[in-house]
């Protein structure tokens, strides 16, 4: 992980330069707030590691520019309908640190939206929001996590990384290399301390929200025209979720939900098993002829509820591994009272057709629809 560590003299230096007058004194901070004129607007332009509790507030346009980073004990704020906009020019991304917490919490009608400075945006312009948490991991006790973006995992599941509510990040997933890759949401061994509900991925150059490993739980979730998978798990996440939706695009796009617990050894615990209900997940073809609406492989667990699976054109919901089989036939792993139809394939090496199970957990709304409807994502969302 890269930290911006500036000496009172170099930012003094900098900042008389670029910037006659300051807008605070910088003292010890390791952040850096600056005014820059783009396009005859003018930006608060953020940088740097946030070592304060920081708000952002609405009367100000604010950029994003390189790394950002909330670092342990402090938190970020940022307030009800703001747009807060990406630096194109630097690879940008705002990453939580372990112990580090966000406040960011829009409404129905005045979302929290992240969001490129292009007049063309396009997938992967920019990395998206990291949240690193201490919860369990099957990798190791901690790992770091990809593009430099922080260490995460640890043994605390309750762990409490803030709240994220109606916030929609738009064109992040920036690709970095070979099997480094952001997403538009990364949660990286994130505790069920955390609140997570009313988030949007909208048009991600990778995955739209992915979880390496913890216990977060999320509800109303939205992942739209990402370039591959839509939610994707692996290395022992546990959390649960409910009203996800799921819309492929036609230039590009792989599976609903791609479902991992651990690619090197499938058996390695904490297994991922998590458990969700009223998932909506509609495919397209976009070409190529592979998406596919779940892929349930290396060795994961998960109990799935009230699903509708349609028009994938390979599969609707794939098993894979023997060790994820041997969960499915020890009631591990299922997908019940469900509806998976109009795929070029529905059940590929496991048939949930006709499975029913009663869902038990009081975390649940108790909603017996199959799918997750739509009436929730009114005024928030982008199609």
């Amino acid at each position: 992980m890269k930290k911006l560590l500036f000496s009172l003299i170099a930012v003094t230096t900098l900042f008389t330069a670029c910037v006659p007058d300051p807008i605070e004194p910088i003292d010890n901070r390791t952040y850096i707030i600056s005014d820059v004129n783009i396009g005859g607007q003018t930006f608060k332009k953020l940088e740097g590691n946030i070592n304060e509790d920081l708000v952002l507030p609405n009367s100000e346009k604010w950029l994003l520019s390189g790394g950002v980073f909330v670092e342990d004990g402090f938190t970020l704020s940022i307030l009800d309908g703001q747009t807060i906009y990406a630096d194109t020019n630097v690879t940008t991304f705002l990453s939580v640190q372990q112990g580090g917490k966000v406040n960011i919490q829009g409404s129905q009608n005045n979302p929290i939206v992240f969001t490129p400075l292009s007049d063309n945006p396009t997938y992967g312009t920019w990395g998206g929001i990291i949240i690193n948490g201490f919860a369990k991991l099957n990798t190791g006790l901690s790992a770091e996590g990809e593009g430099g973006t922080g260490i995460y995992g640890g043994d605390d599941d309750s762990d409490n990384s803030g709240t994220l509510r109606y916030v929609r990040v738009e064109y992040a997933g920036k690709i970095l290399g070979t099997d480094n890759e952001l997403n538009g949401f990364s949660f990286n061994g994130v505790g069920s301390g955390t609140t997570i509900e009313y988030i949007q991925s909208y048009k991600g150059a990778d995955d739209g929200i992915e979880f390496f490993g913890g216990t977060v739980n999320v509800r109303y979730a939205v992942s739209t025209h990402s370039q591959d998978d839509s939610f994707d798990w692996t290395h022992g996440w546990r959390g649960k979720g409910q009203y996800w939706y799921v819309q492929q695009g036609p230039d590009g796009g792989d599976r609903g939900i791609e479902a991992d617990n651990n690619g090197d050894d499938n058996t390695l615990s904490p297994y991922s098993n998590p458990t969700l209900s009223n998932i909506t997940l509609l495919g397209v073809d976009d070409g190529d002829g592979l998406n596919s609406g779940m892929r349930l492989r290396e060795g994961t667990k998960g109990k799935i509820y009230y699903a509708s699976v349609s028009g994938f054109p390979k599969y609707g919901v794939r098993v894979s591994d023997q060790v994820t089989l041997d969960n499915v036939t020890n009631g591990e792993l299922f997908v019940a009272n469900s509806e998976v139809t109009n795929n070029g394939t529905n059940f590929k090496d496991c048939d949930f057709s006709q499975t029913t199970q009663t869902l038990n957990d009081n975390w649940f709304i108790n909603d017996t629809t199959i799918g997750s409807g739509t009436a929730w994502m009114n005024g928030w969302t982008r199609q």
